[in-house]
C-alpha cells in the first residue's frame, strides 16, 4: 500500500463568474469565490477540498481569504509529516491548534478523503458508509429580488425536470416578499414544491404570520424563518404550523446543535452542509442523530464549486432519508468550471460521481486562469 505521509499543502483562491446575479436576504454576487485545497503525499497522490463561502462571511464568519490564511500559517504545518488516514489524530490536532474555522477544517478533510479514496480506488460515499442512491434531487434556489426574471427562470428549470422550487426571501419587506413569492408560485403551477428561506430575518411574531401565509400559499417547508439563536422560537413555529415543515439551517451547524434541536423538538429537518458541520464526517454524525430522532435531512448548500459539490452529493448520497431532497445548483450557477470534467444533471436530478475520492479531478490550465493575483 502507498504511503499517504503528507509531503505538502498548496492552497489557490479562484473567482469564478456567475450566470446571474445571485441575491441573499442583505446583498448580491456575481462572482462566487473558492479555496481549493491540495494535499500532496509521499505517494504522489494528491487529495484535494474546497473551501467555499457563500458570497462571503456574512453567513460563517469565514472569509475565503481567512480559510487560506489560517490553512497555510496554522494548520498545513501541522499536517506535514502526518498520516493522511489518521483522520481523527489530524482533526484533534487541528482543534488544539484553531477554535472553528469549521469551514477551512472542512476543506483540508475533504482532501484527505479524497486521498484515502484514491489510494483504495473507493468514492467518499464507500468511506462515509455507503450510498443509498444514485442520484440527488435538486431543488432549484431563486434569487431573492426581481420576478419576471425569476419566473422565466422558473419555468425553465420546471421544463428542465425540477420538480422543487426554493425561494430566497428577506431581500424585501415581508409583506412585499410574500407577495411576491405568491405571485410567482401561481403562474409556476401547483406541481412543483415550494420552500422558502428568509435566512432568519424575521422576528418571532413576523414570522408566525408569514409561516401562514405561506401555508396558504401551499408550501411546504420554510428554512430559518428566525435569527440563528432562536432555538426557542423556531419549536415554537413549528409547534403552531399546521401542514408546513420548519427547517433549521444556521441553528444547526455541528453535531452538538444536532442534540440540542433534538431535546428541544425544534424543527421538523434540518439543511446538512459539510461546511458548517466541519467536515463531510461531521456532517454525517448530524445526519445519524437528527436520524434517530426521525427529523428530516435536507441536502444543504453554500453555493459550492465542482469539487465541494462533488463531495457533498457523495455524503448526501449517504443519508437514508433526503427530506425536500438537495440544493446542489453551484456548478450550474457558475460560467466555468475548474475540473476536468463537469457534474453531470438530467432530468432536475444531480447524478452522483462514482469515481475513487471526490471523483472528479481539477484541470490546472482552468485553476491558473481563474487564480486570483491581485490579493489573497
Amino acid at each position: 500500500m502507498p504511503n499517504l505521509t503528507v509531503s505538502g499543502v498548496r492552497t489557490t483562491i479562484v473567482d469564478l463568474p456567475i450566470v446571474r446575479p445571485h441575491r441573499f436576504a442583505h446583498h448580491s454576487i456575481d462572482t462566487q469565490s473558492y479555496l481549493l485545497v491540495e494535499v500532496v503525499t509521499d505517494a504522489g497522490i494528491t487529495g484535494v477540498g474546497e473551501g467555499v463561502s457563500p458570497g462571503g462571511p456574512w453567513w460563517s464568519g469565514e472569509s475565503i481569504e481567512g480559510q487560506k490564511d489560517i490553512i497555510d500559517r496554522y494548520l498545513a504545518p501541522a499536517l506535514v509529516g502526518g498520516d493522511a488516514e489518521d483522520l481523527t489524530g489530524l482533526r484533534r490536532q487541528w482543534d488544539k491548534i484553531a477554535f472553528g474555522n469549521l469551514f477551512a477544517k472542512a476543506a483540508l478533510e475533504t482532501a484527505l478523503l479524497d486521498a484515502v479514496g484514491q489510494v483504495y480506488g473507493v468514492s467518499l460515499a464507500t468511506l462515509l458508509g455507503g450510498a443509498t442512491r444514485a442520484t440527488l434531487p435538486v431543488r432549484w434556489p431563486l434569487s431573492g429580488a426581481g420576478t419576471a426574471q425569476a419566473l422565466e427562470e422558473a419555468v425553465d428549470r420546471v421544463a428542465l425536470g425540477h420538480k422543487s422550487i426554493k425561494f430566497k426571501m428577506g431581500a424585501l419587506a415581508p409583506a412585499d416578499d410574500l407577495r411576491r413569492v405568491a405571485e410567482l408560485a401561481e403562474k409556476v403551477g401547483s406541481d412543483v414544491d415550494y420552500l422558502g428561506d428568509p435566512n432568519g430575518t424575521w422576528d418571532l411574531r413576523t414570522a408566525s404570520w408569514a409561516i401562514r401565509e405561506l401555508e396558504a400559499i401551499g408550501f411546504s417547508a420554510v428554512e430559518q424563518p428566525v435569527p440563528r439563536r432562536d432555538l426557542r422560537g423556531l419549536g415554537e413555529l413549528r409547534e403552531a404550523a399546521n401542514r408546513i415543515d420548519i427547517m433549521a439551517d444556521e441553528s444547526v451547524c455541528v453535531p452538538a446543535d444536532a442534540l440540542d434541536a433534538v431535546g428541544r423538538r425544534a424543527c421538523d429537518s434540518v439543511a446538512v452542509k459539510p461546511g458548517k458541520a466541519g467536515g463531510l464526517r461531521a456532517a454525517r454524525l448530524v445526519t445519524d442523530v437528527l436520524d434517530t430522532a426521525g427529523i428530516g435531512t435536507y441536502g444543504g448548500t453554500a453555493i459550492e464549486g465542482p469539487i465541494g459539490t462533488a463531495a457533498s452529493a457523495q455524503l448526501f448520497a449517504t443519508f437514508p432519508r433526503l427530506a425536500h431532497g438537495c440544493e446542489l445548483v453551484g456548478p450550474l450557477l457558475l460560467s466555468d468550471t475548474v475540473t476536468a470534467e463537469p457534474l453531470s444533471y438530467a432530468d432536475g436530478e444531480l447524478i452522483v460521481p462514482t469515481g475513487p475520492g471526490v471523483g472528479v479531478r481539477l484541470d490546472q490550465d482552468k485553476v491558473g486562469r481563474y487564480r486570483r493575483r491581485d490579493r489573497g
